[in-house]
């Protein structure tokens, strides 16, 4: 092939992919500013309305209810994302607790919920520990002396309720003056310095890897994702219009010095981002299936200096915990399987194995089922679990568990995001997609009260599911999943395309 096909055939390369993701890729830029600034964005909503029907609540679904806790005979609170509320089987009435909660859904998604031995009440959000109080029928926040405030499980043991957040364990007596303490966690047995794969590509992706400064960086990343697309389109079309002014004899004064930028500041400021454009563009590729299932169980070194590497074996690998008084343990559920510790928490967890599967997308239920079991369950669907005697079942079938060989799918056909028993022992669970289902009966689950059909969302989740591509599932049905390896190609390609015909002209020019 001629020097000039070639040169034709990377300014093809270069010119129609990005045409056809142009759009694309400014929608993803813009998300991804969103994404990384979720308490800024926390208090703006979306009507669901304009979303697809996927988007919207319908029997539950969505995770608009992850749990309950029983108050009394006739009383039962349950929790999700539509915050907390109260069922009366007297007149299956649905009451509204979320009073003291902040403007915004996002304030109102509800991670756990827990009535003490006491009676008294406590939540957890992604915002932080709030306590009900009855005479004001409403909750209010407590302030866990710490930058990480996202409560992701609670629970309770003896005269202490213990608080997990996204990286640290606190405790805070029941009785007396409400004060945190800090519970540290040793590192576990076996423990390597190193961290998830998955894990440091996301770090990687949205910046956070050098916290605020890095978040930053990559915010500006997406305004140059944004430049460059516009400006491409303007080298692409101006000099049309241009044409187009002068078979009418119109001034071209104007298009033209705007082209003129536009190429120039183009090519600079491609060429000299080059590397971090890439870089975004492929750590992105893998936070999704399918490229996700070959890192999903990977582990590399920490990146020195960065936010990974403090020396602190947890940090953002929390999600739920669960107390064995029974054997004086402590489970401990994180993005890297569970691991058991004592509760004086003086001993180094140690991974259990053999243990149910998870999704990288967390645990969303995480407790003791009647029979003594435990309960496990998550996107990789929902399983009891026996941990002394090595017991996993699915808990939908009720069959044991054959773990597959190779890699697999992380997300199940059963999508459990919650779990609820009724005071007659009647199993519900809720699936993301599908809604409440009964489970081993057909009794139907209370109707969801027309406030909740109509609840809006977060605009921070709005940008999450066009990040993900799932806004696109209504339009391409399962082949949305193909969509973020596809872009992510096409942009790869034009980078390559783009950075050769700049190296070309360069070469040129010093000629």
């Amino acid at each position: 092939m001629g020097k000039r096909r070639k040169r034709n055939l990377m300014k093809k390369l270069h010119k129609w992919p990005s045409l056809l993701i142009a759009v694309f890729i400014i929608l993803w830029a813009a998300s991804g500013v969103v994404l990384n600034h979720r308490h800024l964005v926390s208090s703006l909503d979306l009507d669901r309305t304009y979303l697809p029907s996927e988007h919207r609540y319908d029997n539950w679904n969505n995770a608009a209810l992850r749990g309950s806790i029983c108050i009394d005979s006739n009383l039962s609170w349950f929790f999700g994302n539509t915050g907390v509320w109260e069922f009366d089987i007297r007149d299956t009435s649905w009451k509204d607790l979320r009073k003291g909660f902040p403007a915004g859904a996002d304030h109102h998604k509800v991670n756990c919920l827990l009535k003490t031995e006491e009676g008294e009440y406590f939540c957890g959000t992604r915002f932080g520990l709030y306590k009900f109080v009855p005479g004001d029928q409403a909750w209010k926040g407590l302030c866990i002396p710490h930058d990480d405030r996202h409560v992701v499980d609670l629970a309770q043991s003896r005269d202490s309720l213990w608080i997990m957040t996204r990286s640290h364990l606190w405790k805070m007596p029941l009785k007396g003056i409400p004060e945190f303490e800090y519970a540290p966690i040793l590192p576990p047995l076996g423990y390597d310095n190193k961290v998830g794969l998955f894990k440091t590509l996301w770090v990687i992706h949205s910046g956070e890897i050098y916290g605020v400064a890095g978040k930053l960086l990559v915010d500006f990343v997406a305004l140059v994702f944004v430049f460059l697309t516009i400006s491409g389109l303007i080298y692409f079309f101006f000099p049309r219009m241009m044409r187009r002014r002068k078979r009418h004899a119109k001034p071209t004064n104007r298009l033209a010095a705007w082209n003129k930028f536009s190429i120039k500041w183009h090519n600079k400021i491609g060429i000299w981002l080059v590397l971090i454009l890439t870089m975004t563009i492929f750590t992105g590729m893998f936070l999704r299936p399918p490229l996700l299932i070959v890192i999903a169980t990977d582990r590399v070194g920490k990146i020195p200096y960065s936010v990974l590497d403090d020396g602190y074996p947890w940090y953002d690998l929390l999600r739920r915990i669960l107390i064995d008084e029974k054997h004086n343990n402590v489970y401990l559920a994180t993005s890297e399987g569970i691991f058991r510790m004592e509760q004086s928490l003086k001993t180094r967890p140690e991974f259990v194995f053999p243990q149910p599967p998870a999704s990288v997308m967390g645990y969303n239920v995480f407790d003791y089922h009647p029979n003594g079991n435990i309960l496990v369950g998550s996107f990789s669907g929902l399983y009891q679990w026996e941990p002394e005697g090595a017991l996993i079942l699915d808990h939908y079938t009720q069959m044991p568990y054959a773990r597959p060989s190779g890699l697999a799918n992380p997300i199940s056909a059963n999508m459990t995001s919650g779990y609820h028993i009724d005071k007659w022992g009647r199993e519900y669970v809720f699936d993301y997609n599908s809604g409440v289902l009964p489970l081993g009966h057909s009794e139907k689950f209370p109707d969801m009260p027309l406030v909740i059909s109509s609840a809006r969302i977060p605009l921070w989740n709005v940008a999450l599911e066009m990040h993900t591509a799932r806004l696109f599932k209504p339009l391409i049905g399962d082949f949305y999943i193909l969509f973020i390896p596809l872009y992510g190609l096409s942009a790869l390609l034009i980078m390559i395309s783009g950075t050769v015909l700049w190296i070309r002209k360069y070469r040129k020019k010093r000629k």
